[in-house]
């Protein structure tokens, strides 16, 4: 695949504006694409591959290993779908999806598209402020949670929240919109919130013509999910994508990844996160394969399945396959089924592993903006254009390359800031206009510097925007400083990322205490976790002495370099958490 669609470079006369900026293929002639809504790519890979083995799931809820063929899913897709009907859910309205990854959450994120709704993935990371303000902020309709993972009790938040969703019909005016609530899981753990069973039951009465006439009416061009991302405020956005743009990703990255009906992939990467949903999910049931599911990692576990389930790739984050290696059971587990592994993989080093050597992970750069891939290198790159660029553009794709100062279009080989367009990106941020997310003709300004070269290549130079990238997940510096003007003994926080081998950014928080007030580091991160997820949780926390913290000459900013460079220095001489009272 690599190379192998035409990239141009255009330079078109706009009035009196030269614009200049590179083009993908076309993405009429891109082959491969099928049904571009969510309930049409369901029904059709249910048609195409309806005894494979679609789903696997080792269920931490019954204590059973769960086994869904295309079939099954189809079907109990459907059933959720009628549910919904039942419940009066008319098209476009919101339906959260509060799961980790099971079999009915995939039933539940089909069978509401195939409603007309859309769509929406709630972290399962969420703490329960976090929580209320997702399920306010997205307007919900329905809930679909489950009652417990691991040690989060969702049903017991929700009524917490809420609690009126322990009765049958929802009033609510914290959540004016939200009507109904199920919960998958034993029903003495569902706080009242109405059980699975029950909640299939209502679509008992619900005419599969009636369905079928309201799936017929959905188009690649309707409103179809939201994608929560933490943003460069305090609040997570939500990013409003049509129908076209996971199921053209589906396909797509089908093909990126070269499966097909032999594949068996593993992972735990969150629905809620475009790699999980498109890249595990998606990709792999375009290709009529497998998805060896866990709920949450765990590393002797997922080793247990690769082996079991012959996994054929296993899909990780760096510091997932890192734990695994690090794991007592790695050299005895028989993990003799991975071919799908890239050169300088963990599983690569596996006594076991003799992986396809024409095969390469494929990498890309994309955004939750343009519900993940916009350029990437197929599974079949030579590897020194894997180590030089990003790839190349996805079909349909346009890329500008801005002038941040000037808002000058750049030429090739140019450094500026990337300003994207395609058939994926987004609608636009939920509650905030199309006008104020894209520019006048229709780009999106990531915020990320980078160019492209005279032969189609992207070049990723660095990012404009404060984001850290922490294990794959996103952490929004201003939230966490948000968070901490109600920790009483902090004056001053800043919060920076720096390098890190296995995490590719470690979250840092730097304090000044105020006069009088003891803190210890343990203390602020204690403060933290209370309010949000466990992940966004800085590393370390490094206490700075008033004034010791670098301002600009109004003292109303900091200088984030001249932070960023402390910090460096006193983590090189102290690796370890310094914290003082």
């Amino acid at each position: 695949m690599e190379g192998a669609e035409p990239h141009a470079r255009t330079q078109a006369s706009d009035g009196a504006r030269l614009v200049t900026q590179l083009a993908g293929p076309p993405l009429a002639e891109a082959t491969g694409i099928g049904a571009l809504t969510l309930g049409g790519f369901l029904t059709e890979v249910v048609e195409r591959f309806g005894p494979n083995e679609a789903l696997v799931l080792d269920d931490p809820l019954t204590g059973t290993t769960v086994r869904w063929t295309y079939a099954d899913l189809g079907r109990e897709a459907r059933r959720v779908a009628r549910a919904l009907l039942a419940t009066d859910l008319g098209k476009g309205n919101r339906v959260g999806i509060l799961m980790a990854n099971r079999p009915e959450a995939v039933a539940a994120f089909f069978g509401a598209a195939l409603t007309g709704a859309v769509v929406i993935p709630l972290s399962t990371f969420s703490t329960t402020p976090e929580l209320a303000f997702l399920l306010g902020h997205a307007d919900l309709s329905v809930l679909l949670t489950q009652t417990t993972m691991g040690k989060r009790r969702f049903a017991d938040d929700v009524v917490e929240l809420c609690p009126a969703t322990a009765g049958r019909t929802v009033r609510d005016p914290t959540f004016p919109y939200l009507r109904h609530v199920a919960a998958v899981g034993p029903v003495d753990d569902a706080a009242g919130i109405e059980p699975w069973s029950a909640f299939l039951a209502r679509g008992d009465g619900i005419d599969d013509a009636l369905l079928d006439a309201a799936a017929a009416q959905v188009t690649p061009s309707d409103l179809g999910i939201v994608i929560y991302s933490s943003g460069t405020t305090d609040r997570p956005k939500g990013v409003l994508h049509h129908q076209q743009a996971p199921t053209l990703q589906f396909w797509l990255q089908s093909k990126l990844f070269a499966r097909d009906e032999s594949t068996r992939m593993w992972s735990a990467l969150p629905m809620f996160w475009t790699a999980g949903m498109n890249t595990a999910m998606g990709a792999t049931l375009a290709a009529g394969g497998c998805w060896v599911m866990q709920e949450g990692f765990d590393p002797g576990e997922a080793l247990r399945l690769m082996a079991r389930e012959r996994v054929t790739e296993p899909y990780t984050l760096p510091h997932q396959a890192a734990a695994l290696e690090e794991h007592p059971d790695w050299a005895a587990t028989d993990l003799s089924s991975l071919t799908k592994v890239f050169g300088k993989s963990v599983f690569t080093r596996h006594p076991s592993v003799k992986g396809d050597t024409g095969w390469n992970m494929p990498t890309g750069y994309g955004l939750s903006e343009t519900c993940a891939f916009f350029a990437a290198h197929a599974s079949d790159a030579p590897r020194e254009h894997l180590k030089s660029s990003i790839g190349r553009l996805l079909p349909g794709n346009e890329l500008r390359i801005v002038d941040p100062d000037t808002g000058r279009l750049l030429g090739p080989d140019e450094d500026g800031e990337m300003a994207i367009r395609g058939p994926t990106l987004m609608e636009h941020y939920v509650k905030r206009s199309r006008a104020e997310c894209l520019d006048d003709d229709g780009f999106f300004h990531t915020g990320d510097m980078g160019f492209y070269d005279n032969e189609g290549f992207v070049h990723f130079t660095g990012r404009r925007t404060e984001m850290i990238k922490t294990g794959g997940a996103n952490v929004s510096p201003a939230e966490l400083e948000v968070q901490l003007r109600a920790c009483e003994p902090v004056k001053l926080a800043r919060v920076v990322g720096v390098p890190d081998a296995r995490l590719d950014q470690l979250v840092i928080l730097c304090v000044v205490l105020k006069d009088g007030y003891e803190a210890t580091g343990d203390e602020i991160r204690d403060f933290l976790r209370q309010r949000v997820a466990a992940y966004k949780v800085p590393k370390q926390v490094l206490f700075f002495a008033d004034g010791e913290i670098p301002m600009t000459s109004s003292e109303t900013k900091v200088r984030d370099e001249a932070l960023l460079a402390l910090v460096q220095a006193r983590l090189t001489d102290q690796p370890r958490d310094r914290s003082r009272r």
